[in-house]
């Protein structure tokens, strides 16, 4: 393929409207940060509060339109035709979803939630109280559980339904709703802003998590260097995660994602593993059981619980804010898990991702949020000192470096923090290609130019929000505020879905192993673009 028809792929109103709104945005906050906290903490106020009864509801209806989707017998569709296979194994799969889906956060916040949660406890319940143990890693187990990657995995459901049953070559999202809000508004106005909000909000929740990690990874080598963590080291970290994710999307997602997904899940499970076995095994595991229970005993009241009349700020601060934060996620996930499930079943997909994420993440909030929870209770360590003295960064890098064969088991949780934001950031980073592709061929991969476009896009977004400093809560609160209109795109985009099923199950068959094979039949070419 030359350089010119190479060139021609990328969507450049798209990437280019894209890149000029975030750059705005992202530079009113560097130079204006007073107003853009004021401005941003206004909208994010009222997404948190006055609209958090909205996101909630909308978490809610996510987890439980899966479970009946994934059992109806909708869920028996095939994605693809009756050839189609998948294209990595079940483990492969499995790792791609779960390692998209958490970055670095997910430890960070494993052993830092918990911590959070002793001191302000929710339910209006005493700090550092017997109480406070029982919420301690509940609510991080529900913050990473299943109505968490169900508003990952909804999104999945019409993209890959439109990718590998529909045989659509372009994947903007705006697309995607053009049955819905038609194909006029998808392809004008309305639907380039729909894009680029959802560019937006994409790049706005991964810098976050950036921000989050190189900090962490940051505080690790000055811990063992024994140096201060300085902009530069953090600089450095920053431009680290660019070069890394830049050569494995390139390398695609055969041999680049999957391979990463692979090396860091195999990675982390064994740190996790060798925390239980030289920590408090007994207590970890009791108390992880324990709290499984607690959670599923007050899964309805966490999911309903805003607090109206005892103002408690904590539902409104974790849960709302979470939700928000996923929902900003739609066409990175979405794009992302159809990508991959090719000759999977939505009920293969569905499951996977729900069942397996959550007890991904629950493994290592079990482990680790346990092993900080035993230290602090039983007076061992000073954890909660050391996150008001230090930060949560460092105290969690202290926290690590107390183990047996500390140095060494920090160095290894350091590889495992930086290459588990590497395989999120390149999820992003090749979803955003898929999106901004022009006349992608079913199993084509988007143009190299393309992918290293967004890598340094993502990479310059990150690098700003560094340099921000103080502003990044601007951005935090923006990511949040641009989940919100999401929620819409999310009832759109299964609107649609909808729509194509009443009309392709009418030509549905099913194969030797009870899948549904939709024989869809382009209307206006009038030709069968899937086998019978």
């Amino acid at each position: 393929m030359n350089n010119k028809s190479n060139e021609s792929r990328l969507d450049k109103p798209l990437f280019f409207s894209s890149i000029l709104f975030t750059a705005i945005i992202v530079a009113y906050s560097t130079f204006n940060p007073e107003s853009a906290q004021a401005i941003s903490g206004a909208m994010f106020h009222w997404v948190t509060y006055d609209a958090g009864f909205l996101v909630l509801g909308a978490a809610l209806a996510c987890f439980f339109f899966l479970i009946w989707f994934s059992i109806s017998k909708y869920g028996r569709i095939k994605l693809g035709d009756k050839d189609a296979k998948p294209d990595f194994t079940f483990g492969t799969y499995a790792f791609m979803m779960f390692t998209s889906g958490v970055g670095s956060s997910l430890i960070y916040w494993a052993m830092g939630e918990p911590m959070y949660y002793l001191s302000y406890p929710p339910m209006h319940v005493e700090p550092n109280s017997l109480q406070a143990t029982m919420w301690a890693i509940t609510y991080p187990l529900y913050h990473w559980g299943p109505v968490a990657w169900a508003i990952y995995c909804l999104p999945g459901l019409p993209f890959a339904y439109y990718l590998h049953n529909r045989r659509q070559r372009t994947l903007r999202l705006s697309n995607v709703c053009e049955d819905v809000i038609g194909k006029k508004n998808a392809d004008g106005v309305l639907g380039y802003i729909i894009n680029v909000l959802a560019v937006f909000g994409t790049m706005c929740a991964v810098s976050t998590g950036i921000g989050f990690c190189s900090d962490l990874i940051a505080s690790g080598f000055s811990a063992i260097l024994g140096t201060p963590n300085t902009f530069f080291v953090q600089f450095l970290v920053v431009a680290a995660f660019v070069a890394v994710f830049t050569v494995v999307v390139l390398a695609g997602i055969k041999k680049g994602v999957a391979r990463l997904s692979n090396l860091c899940v195999y990675i982390a499970f064994g740190l996790g593993l060798y925390v239980l076995l030289v920590s408090n095994t007994g207590f970890i595991l009791d108390y992880f059981f324990e709290s499984v229970g607690f959670m599923f005993q007050n899964f309805f009241r966490m999911s309903t619980w805003l607090d109206p009349v005892g103002k408690d700020p904590f539902a409104h601060d974790w849960t709302v804010y979470y939700w928000a934060w996923y929902f900003a996620y739609l066409v990175m996930m979405g794009l992302f898990l159809a990508k991959i499930s090719k000759g999977r079943t939505f009920r293969q997909m569905i499951l996977t991702c729900v069942i397996f994420g959550s007890c991904g993440c629950a493994f290592f909030t079990g482990i680790f949020g346990g092993y900080a929870v035993g230290n602090q209770t039983s007076g061992t360590l000073p954890i909660a000192q050391w996150i008001s003295d230090l930060g949560t960064s460092a105290a969690v890098i202290k926290l690590i470096s107390v183990l047996p064969l500390g140095g060494f088991v920090l160095i290894v949780f350091l590889i495992v923090q930086f290459f588990l934001m590497s395989t999120t950031l390149t999820s992003a980073t090749y979803s955003l290609a898929m999106m901004s592709s022009k006349n992608l061929a079913i199993d084509e991969e988007p143009d190299n130019n393309v992918k290293v476009a967004w890598a340094f896009a993502v990479g310059g977004m990150s690098l700003v929000a560094l340099l921000m400093g103080g502003s990044i809560a601007a951005i935090k609160s923006i990511t949040v505020v641009a989940g919100f209109p999401m929620i819409i795109m999310y009832v759109i985009i299964m609107l649609s879905l909808k729509k194509w099923l009443k009309k392709d199950m009418k030509t549905a068959t099913e194969d030797d192993e009870g899948n549904i094979i939709i024989n869809y039949i382009d209307d206006e070419s009038d030709t069968k673009v899937l086998n019978a």
